[in-house]
């Protein structure tokens, strides 16, 4: 989680508001190297800032504000193994940790800067309220409320509609959720959110009105209606979800599909089946019929099938379940030797293997150089696995478990033992730095073109510049001129008796996005 920069698509942009946020003291408006950005609600930033601040003497800016999500992840964590506990049984809620952890679409976004963590936080503590609405609705209606302003703080409008229209689909459906004390915790959740709605929002239109508008109108209705996707990105193309899904939701979905075949008989009266089943569906629908799609987008979709699939993780039949165990074990264990032999081979000979795979994506010029406390790290990692796939053998989730394990031990190597490797590869500070000794040491202002939100993040990161782009600005008064597009399409129409090409470059291996830096004759 920590020990890189800020990785593009969304860190980059991320960890801007941010650093904007401490250095200016404004926490309304979310700006991106001084332009207002109002795409999401600033409580991942917010909390992002205070962990950088809190943290400022032992860890760089970027990541300290990453330990937000780790913060975000523990409450998950937490809210998850309580409900788990709760609707299955004592000691079944690790369970449901563990299938979340072992999902193939958490695995790396629960590493990043990322808007979408927080909701996670706010539909698992959802769902701790609907397993104790008829028991306790005070508190059910506490934590459901909560759980509806976190995610609307941290995303928008999404997380409240999705949330407020599973609260009304089940006392319509089922029998068993018309009781008053349910009403009641629906009542106390509507108190309980409307600080989370209402503040940040009005301090915002208080602000600027035409803010206000860009971020409710195009960054919520637009995005899901379509009239602003043009403009914004993320279309939603035709059969994303049926690729996607699969693999981002393996292997807790197919568990959770199991579970609503096993328990299909007790859908009528079973609250343990109905509130995952109606909020994954809901959830799905709104996903299915938007007009903007990334994959991110469906990490709220883990806590209700992980909770579905809680139940059967331990029921799988034998054969099946020792076939899971053994292969994850046989898979991961390759994985893991393979990612040690790389290592192990580049501290041997100096460079990388000349493997086209590799280089592909990674640097086959870099020196890779590694602390001794992430071998030690690393070292760990592998013994402590070893060490549980001994024990899981006796567990009954033994295929699950083994799975999550394996996963885990991969991930954690390629966090240690390739991390300045994959970081060379992904990092804009090599780029910039390299830009800025081509820049003359005098000059009045950069004019930017085709510069996006992620690269004028890291440009006022690495360097403390703010360019001047001309889609928004005039910047004919500035002399140098810096240009940001595809490498398969230079700039073609450049006045070259007023400019001179000083300086070009990109990320390591990147080979389709690259900049251009134009000097003023």
């Amino acid at each position: 989680m920590i020990g890189h920069d800020p990785w593009k698509q969304d860190e980059t942009y991320i960890f801007g508001i941010v650093q904007h946020m401490l250095e200016s003291g404004d926490w309304i408006v979310p700006n991106v190297a001084n332009e207002p950005f109002m795409e999401k609600p600033p409580l991942y930033y917010w909390v992002a800032g205070i962990l950088a601040t809190l943290f400022s003497p032992w860890l760089a800016p970027h990541d300290g504000a990453r330990l937000a999500t780790g913060l975000f992840m523990g409450l998950t964590c937490g809210a998850l193994a309580w409900t788990g506990n709760r609707w299955w049984g004592k000691g079944q809620g690790r369970l449901s940790v563990v299938a979340m952890l072992g999902s193939l679409g958490l695995v790396f976004y629960a590493h990043l800067m990322l808007t979408d963590i927080p909701i996670l936080t706010g539909f698992a503590l959802a769902c701790c309220g609907f397993a104790v609405s008829r028991e306790r609705p005070v508190l059910a209606g506490a934590l459901l409320g909560t759980g509806a302003g976190i995610g609307f703080l941290s995303k928008g409008v999404l997380s409240v509609g999705v949330l407020g229209l599973t609260a009304l689909i089940l006392p319509i459906a089922f029998a068993n959720w018309r009781q008053r004390a349910y009403f009641k915790s629906l009542a106390v959740a509507a108190m309980v959110s409307l600080p989370w709605l209402l503040i940040w929002p009005v301090q915002l239109y208080i602000r600027s009105p035409e803010l206000f508008i860009e971020w409710f109108w195009l960054n919520n209705v637009g995005r899901f209606i379509g009239f602003s996707v043009a403009t914004l990105g993320a279309p939603h193309k035709r059969g994303f979800w049926l690729e996607t899904l699969p693999w981002f939701g393996f292997p807790c979905l197919p568990l959770a599909g199991y579970a609503a075949w096993r328990f299909k008989h007790e859908l009528r009266t079973d609250a343990r089946i109905q509130v995952p089943l109606v909020l994954f569906s809901v959830m799905m629908f709104v996903l299915a019929v938007s007009a903007s799609a990334r994959p991110n987008y469906a990490l709220p979709l883990l806590v209700p099938v992980c909770l579905l699939a809680t139940p059967v993780a331990s029921r799988i039949p034998g054969r099946l379940n020792l076939t899971w165990d053994w292969g994850s074990r046989l898979v991961f264990s390759g994985i893991g030797l393979f990612i040690w032999g790389i290592w192990i081979s580049i501290m041997v000979t100096g460079a990388p293997p000349s493997w086209q795979f590799l280089a592909t994506h990674l640097p086959d010029d870099f020196n890779l150089q590694n602390s001794a406390d992430e071998i030690a790290i690393a070292s760990s990692l592998s013994l402590l696995a070893v060490l549980a796939w001994r024990r899981v053998s006796r567990t009954a989730a033994r295929g699950l478990l083994s799975w999550t394990i394996g996963l885990t031990l991969c991930w954690g190597l390629l966090a240690t033992l390739w991390l300045p490797w994959i970081d060379a590869a992904k990092s804009y500070r090599d780029v910039f730095l390299s830009m800025h000794s081509a820049m003359p040491q005098k000059h009045r202002c950069i004019a930017s073109e085709g510069l996006g939100e992620s690269e004028r993040a890291m440009l006022r990161y690495v360097l403390g510049i703010n360019t001047q782009r001309q889609e928004v600005v005039d910047g004919s008064d500035c002399d140098l001129l810096l240009i940001n597009g595809l490498a398969k399409n230079p700039p073609a129409d450049i006045d070259t008796s007023r400019w001179k090409l000083a300086w070009e470059g990109a990320r390591r291996c990147d080979r389709r996005e690259r900049f251009w830096l134009y000097v003023a004759k």
